[in-house]
């Protein structure tokens, strides 16, 4: 987790220099400090307590089978070539593509319009909040778990490090929607509103992150389709509120009372 969380780190770092060349980092700062830390932690709580929800309170029954009834082996396709390289390429991509592609766009966002970084970080909040009762009451195991498919769970044979980390902090049978697609997609689609250049990088990275899910048979192509199809809702139900309602600074002084009290 320390060795993930400081390549993010570093690829925000990378980010900045490259997208936000006009941003001082004091001013970064104090911008976070101020406002950005209430919609980021937002996400990070609602992200985490559906993680927790995961871990305790999900059916005892998994409905695997009954993705691999729908979708069959489809998903060992792309495993067709492997090679190490690639799998740690792969890896890499997976877990430190989705926190840099779902936390950067909401800074590149704010850089143009800070409205549309609230609206973005009302979808994450609603895509999450959305799949949370599919990973409660519809759990279903990743490919590389399921007897019935000839798919490697590759990143775990890539280190056992790496294989420990992350079945600490995932059960492996939250597959159905899968967040890696659906958050990495909904940062995509948002990033549309932040620049031609940024466009096609996160564009390219969802779609790594998407292909990744795949070849380290981690994902079903349901989940990806699942996902989508939330992101989608997510995306309609952020378009329709007024950002200026997500500002706390701009809330009335008799709402701010209220909230006082």
């Amino acid at each position: 987790m320390f060795l993930v969380g400081l390549a993010s780190l570093t690829a925000m770092g990378v980010g900045a220099v490259l997208f936000l060349p006009r941003i001082r980092p004091v001013e970064l700062l104090r911008e976070f400090v101020s406002t950005d830390w209430k919609y980021i932690g937002v996400a990070w709580v609602v992200t985490f307590v559906a993680n927790e929800l995961a871990h305790r309170f999900r059916a005892e029954r998994t409905f695997t089978g009954l993705v691999y009834a729908v979708e069959g082996p489809a998903v060992a396709a792309f495993q067709t070539v492997t090679a190490p390289a690639l799998t740690a390429v792969f890896t890499a991509v997976y877990l430190v593509g989705l926190p840099f592609i779902a936390l950067f766009t909401y800074f590149k966002l704010k850089a143009h319009d800070e409205g549309e970084a609230r609206r973005y970080a009302l979808a994450y909040v609603c895509l999450v909040a959305l799949a949370t009762p599919f990973f409660l009451l519809f759990p279903v195991s990743i490919p590389a778990l399921y007897p019935g498919v000839s798919v490697e769970g590759l990143a775990f044979k890539l280190s056992p490090v790496i294989e420990a980390g992350m079945f600490a902090t995932d059960t492996m049978v939250k597959a159905f929607p899968s967040l890696h697609t659906g958050l990495s997609v909904l940062a995509a689609l948002y990033a549309r509103k932040a620049g031609t250049r940024y466009t096609w990088v996160a564009t390219a990275l969802a779609g790594a992150i998407v292909l990744s899910t795949f070849y380290l048979g981690i994902h079903w192509i349901v989940d990806a389709v699942a996902a989508v199809l939330l992101v989608l809702v997510a995306y309609w139900i952020s378009r329709r509120v007024d950002p200026e309602r997500l500002d706390p600074r701009r809330l009335p002084a008799s709402g701010l009372r209220r909230l006082r009290s």
